[in-house]
């Protein structure tokens, strides 16, 4: 079975709208850069992976709802300066429908949930995978068979992989929520619990230690015992809206098929949808 790629929908879009030097316009001066870039970076990154299947995730309307109603400054700092970049979605929708590539948005649901999903059930097989994004969230997911593909980062770096992660951050994948529930996730807007940095909790959690191990563990000082016992429900809480959710949809079971698909260059694309002109 040829790899599967998942892709971050909405972080690719970002990446394309924002990404380039120069806004990349038709001949009428229709400003096509959102719509040029999204495939422009696919291309790229499928370039790298050779034959795969893709599959795209975007995030629902209410995709945040959930977790909003447990922590309402939930990603409340991601305020769009330029919101008509989502104008490019349909046209975007259409290539990838032209192109054969499946792809999913459901009202509720977070693109991270619906990547979970899949990769879970995908993962069951030993396929290898590959998420493109450039959201540390994903780090959750990544196993010997799941790894990360960003090329945001220099060429070397593409390919993150659960060693890498465990170089970086001193723990290990499985780790990761309770990683980011001490330290907070500034991206998320998830505030952790102060004093406690990278270096103090991948201390705490060396060699594979769960947070409600913590306590009984000797790792804390009488400081960091008084603002861990404290912030206990923070904590708690931080690592349930980190922490990426089953999504029962019978959708997803129809997702993949095991096929390769292609990316053509993106101007091929474009002047398929008839947006050159």
């Amino acid at each position: 079975m040829v790899p599967l790629v998942v892709v971050d929908g909405h972080n690719l879009l970002f990446r394309a709208a924002f990404g380039f030097p120069a806004p990349i316009k038709s001949r009428s001066g229709v400003d096509r850069t959102a719509v040029f870039g999204f495939f422009a970076i696919a291309r790229k990154a499928a370039l790298e992976i050779g034959d795969a299947e893709w599959v795209v995730f975007f995030d629902g309307i209410q995709g945040t709802a959930s977790r909003l109603a447990e922590n309402e400054q939930y990603k409340a700092q991601r305020i769009l300066k330029d919101p008509t970049i989502f104008t490019a979605m349909p046209d975007i929708k259409a290539g990838l429908d032209a192109l054969q590539i499946r792809w999913l948005e459901l009202e509720t649901c977070e693109a991270d949930d619906l990547i979970s999903t899949l990769i879970t059930h995908e993962a069951k097989n030993e396929r290898e995978i590959y998420i493109m994004s450039t959201d540390k969230d994903f780090y959750q997911l990544v196993s010997q068979t799941t790894r990360i593909l960003n090329t945001a980062r220099k060429r070397e770096q593409w390919i993150v992989q659960h060693e890498d992660i465990l170089t970086q951050f001193g723990v290990v994948p499985a780790q990761w929520c309770d990683f980011r529930a001490l330290t907070g996730d500034a991206s998320d807007n998830i505030e952790g619990i102060a004093g406690i940095g990278p270096r103090t909790a991948a201390r705490l959690l060396a060699n594979g230690l769960q947070l409600e191990e913590l306590a009984a563990s000797g790792r804390l000082s009488q400081a960091l015992e008084k603002k861990v016992l404290e912030g206990w429900e923070k904590i708690q809480l931080n690592r349930r809206l980190l922490k990426m959710r089953h999504i029962a949809d019978p959708m997803l079971s129809t997702l993949t098929t095991g096929t390769t698909s292609s990316w053509p260059p993106a101007k091929d694309v474009l002047r398929q949808l008839q947006l050159w002109d």
